[in-house]
């Protein structure tokens, strides 16, 4: 008896570990193909979260929103507009109650919209709920609250580098100038140009009511002293300017 009880002793870890081994196999087996677990479909991966980044289709929807909406339109007027910019807003859920854990509060999405009116350089905000589809708010905003766009940038350096004091400044580099003013602001080349809003509270200074730009002009990784150039958008008016050294 005592030899049958070794060997039954030897041969038991190896079960154990067949059986280990066997466990996973004869589980995917016996699963049939109508109980395994489904993957997730396309839709359960595209559901949009409340702080998702907006998609181009929920800023076509954000626009179109505030378009429609009745105090944006009388705000914006019949002149024409601009949309300046598009963002992604978060607003604190208007109830109070603190959820419980396995019930969060319900979070819907927002955007803002914001319009600049050529005719006074004033602009619109607007405030959307891309989850009901309706504006929330709609408040007129003046003309220094409005930001500065790439596009107001690229417009600045495409009317001054036709002026023909600047073009003597920047001598045979005013075309590799005018090359980078198609794409202001970008660091990857040689030549680029840059700019900043103007704000002044003269009186008699343009830049008090209209909108202006200080253009800034990058030779590899140092900008030009000079010529100070801005141009006032709402004038389309270049100013250069060249100062003793």
């Amino acid at each position: 008896m005592f030899p049958k009880r070794t060997l039954s002793c030897r041969l038991l870890p190896l079960v154990f570990v067949t059986a280990a081994l066997l466990s996973p196999v004869l589980r995917l087996q016996a699963r049939s193909p109508g109980q395994q677990k489904p993957a997730r479909t396309s839709a359960a991966r595209a559901e949009v979260l409340p702080l998702d980044p907006l998609t181009a289709e929920d800023r076509k929807l954000a626009e179109r929103i505030a378009r429609e909406d009745g105090r944006v339109r009388e705000l914006l007027g019949g002149g024409r507009i601009r949309v300046i910019s598009i963002e992604l807003l978060f607003l604190k859920p208007e109830s109070d109650v603190v959820a419980a854990p396995t019930k969060p509060v319900a979070i819907d999405r927002h955007a803002e919209v914001l319009f600049r009116r050529e005719e006074d350089e004033s602009g619109v905000r607007a405030v959307v709920n891309l989850t009901k589809r309706s504006a929330v708010l709609a408040a007129l905003i003046t003309s220094a609250e409005v930001p500065l766009t790439p596009e107001d940038i690229g417009e600045a350096a495409t009317l001054a580098l036709a002026n023909a004091d600047l073009k003597q400044a920047l001598g045979e580099e005013a075309s590799a100038y005018a090359s980078a003013a198609k794409a202001p602001g970008t660091r990857t080349e040689r030549f680029a140009i840059t700019g900043l809003r103007l704000f002044s509270s003269g009186e008699s200074d343009p830049c008090t009511k209209h909108r202006c730009v200080r253009l800034m002009f990058r030779r590899g990784r140092d900008y030009l002293g000079q010529p100070i150039v801005w141009v006032d958008l709402t004038e389309r008016h270049v100013y250069v300017e060249r100062r003793e050294q």
